[in-house]
């Protein structure tokens, strides 16, 4: 049965060639984990930096420290921590791709649609967990694997005042067969 948000991106004569989700992953695998781990403590320590010169400017200026403004940053911070588990979660439980005889499509927590003609570059690349994702543009050429899934939660970048879209990656594709054979038919696949 197809996800009836992709039903909604659909163009009445557009016919769906191959829909699905993202494979399983844990948001910790050996590909991720010391990115996000390191990420994490870097976020910590920034935000009790920023606690601790606020602190010391509020004592050098006799001003008084305001509660407001630590539980500010101790909001951000936690928000900067969660988002890599968020967008995992996203990825996982949100985000459903589709195929189709003129376009790729992205339904889920963020919705878009490019054209096949305006991708000119693809790659299909493996991290290491096994997980196979395309990447098409120019801006995800160089991208380290621990930054695909990241970058995949993010909107595709497909201005109509570029030449071809920049950025599109589908994350954790399943290995089958027909949809590495739809992959080569519809996108310029390059190693």
């Amino acid at each position: 049965m197809m996800d009836e948000n992709l039903r909604e991106l659909l163009d009445r004569d557009e016919m769906l060639l191959w829909s699905g989700r993202p494979e399983r992953f844990e948001t910790l695998d050996s590909t991720n984990r010391q990115s996000i781990i390191a990420g994490l403590f870097l976020k910590v320590a920034a935000t009790l930096g920023l606690i601790l010169l606020y602190i010391l400017a509020a004592a050098r200026t006799g001003a008084e420290v305001k509660p407001g403004v630590l539980a500010a940053l101790l909001v951000v911070c936690a928000a900067m921590l969660a988002n890599p588990f968020l967008v995992a979660k996203r990825l996982r439980d949100n985000t459903v791709y589709g195929l189709t005889d003129r376009r790729v499509l992205r339904a889920g927590a963020k919705e878009d649609a490019v054209e096949y003609e305006r991708i000119r570059n693809a790659a299909l690349r493996i991290d290491t967990d096994g997980h196979m994702s395309l990447l098409c543009g120019p801006r995800t050429k160089d991208l380290r694997p621990q930054q695909w899934r990241v970058e995949a939660d993010a909107a595709f970048i497909n201005r109509p005042d570029e030449p071809e879209c920049v950025r599109l990656i589908l994350y954790a594709l399943p290995g089958d067969e027909e949809l590495k054979k739809l992959l080569e038919e519809h996108f310029p696949i390059s190693e």
